[in-house]
């Protein structure tokens, strides 16, 4: 019997199990998140999502999208666990402190693809991440990644030694990306990726990194984008948890809480494959309109594995302080199970 096999006969069984018990009173849940209605996350993750939640549990159970996010990124973990909203997806980057396992998309490493490095989250979490605690005052439905990242360039030639990296001005998000490219390069510009394209667009910056190509498009900066630079076994990836509010679950009976965790959890995780073949067609897209796609070389991929060297040490040191048996062997997990369901 296969894993799919074996999810959608306990989707099934959930849901007999659940019609038999008798119907219950309608329950509506708010989805809040920062993502717009438009982005593939949403449109064609998040949504289809909320549509088996609705089938799982016979109708009980419905989800509503808000029409704008109800908190800034950094307080969408609060903003559920205050009953503001029933539902979001909080963005590990801007919650270092809080969400500091999932900062193991952040360690540079082999970034195969959305969907196989969520259901690599969500297997590490169950494995070796739970003991934590990260998730007080929520309920952890599901995790996921989105697209690896990049390295993109302004100019005609991408980046090819460490010695252009380190004189190149380079646009990061805060935390691990400034981290490590601060590590070879003293031009480092640390913001959110949403403020890349006035850098960008103003040829303030030589490469900009920690985003995929979804969000060279989506933040409008495939205008000014040259050259495209895949990290190899040097990659990274945004992490996310899909999260609950606690005393709305615990509200549920068990038959519906059995049915909406018999379509997330590592069922969710999978979807992101839409997301992966969304972005593949903007790497077409890209390469249409001139981009150059270019794999890290085997030089300056050296070079900064060793520059890099330091955030693996440092993020196993800090989640084993956080109650993780073994930091090393969770990333090893990870890196594993990332690679068997790619070869899927």
């Amino acid at each position: 019997m296969t894993r799919l096999f074996r999810r959608s006969a306990l989707a099934g069984a959930v849901l007999l199990g659940f019609i038999g018990s008798g119907a219950s009173a309608e329950t509506e849940l708010l989805f809040s998140t920062f993502f717009p209605p438009q982005h593939v996350l949403v449109r064609d993750v998040l949504e289809p999502w909320a549509e088996e939640v609705k089938q799982a549990t016979g109708g009980e159970v419905t989800v509503s999208f808000a029409a704008s996010s109800l908190a800034p990124p950094p307080k969408q973990l609060d903003m559920v666990q205050d009953g503001i909203a029933d539902l979001t997806v909080q963005f590990a980057g801007v919650v270092p402190n809080r969400l500091t396992t999932l900062f193991v998309g952040a360690v540079p490493g082999p970034t195969t693809s959305a969907k196989s490095m969520s259901v690599a989250l969500w297997r590490t979490h169950e494995t070796h991440f739970e003991p934590a605690k990260e998730f007080r005052g929520v309920t952890l439905l599901s995790l996921f990644a989105l697209p690896p990242q990049m390295m993109f360039g302004t100019h005609d030639e991408p980046i090819t030694s460490i010695e252009q990296l380190k004189s190149a001005r380079i646009a990061t998000t805060p935390g691990t990306a400034a981290q490590a490219f601060g590590a070879v390069s003293s031009g480092v510009v640390a913001g959110p990726a949403f403020r890349y394209f006035e850098l960008v667009s103003k040829g303030m910056v030589d490469a900009f990194v920690a985003v995929t190509p979804i969000d060279v498009i989506g933040f409008n900066l495939a205008p000014y984008t040259k050259t495209a630079t895949d990290m190899g076994d040097l990659g990274t990836a945004g992490t996310f948890a899909l999260v609950m509010n606690e005393k709305k679950w615990r509200s549920l009976s068990k038959e519906t809480r059995e049915a909406i965790m018999s379509v997330s959890g590592e069922n969710f995780a999978r979807r992101l494959q839409a997301v992966d073949d969304r972005n593949q067609k903007v790497v077409e897209q890209l390469q249409a309109s001139g981009v150059k796609f270019v794999s890290l070389p085997e030089g300056l991929r050296n070079d900064l594995a060793q520059a890099f060297a330091p955030i693996a040490e440092e993020w196993i040191a800090s989640v084993e302080k956080k109650g993780v048996a073994d930091g090393a062997a969770a990333l090893d997990y990870y890196r594993k199970v990332q690679a068997e369901v790619a070869a899927e």
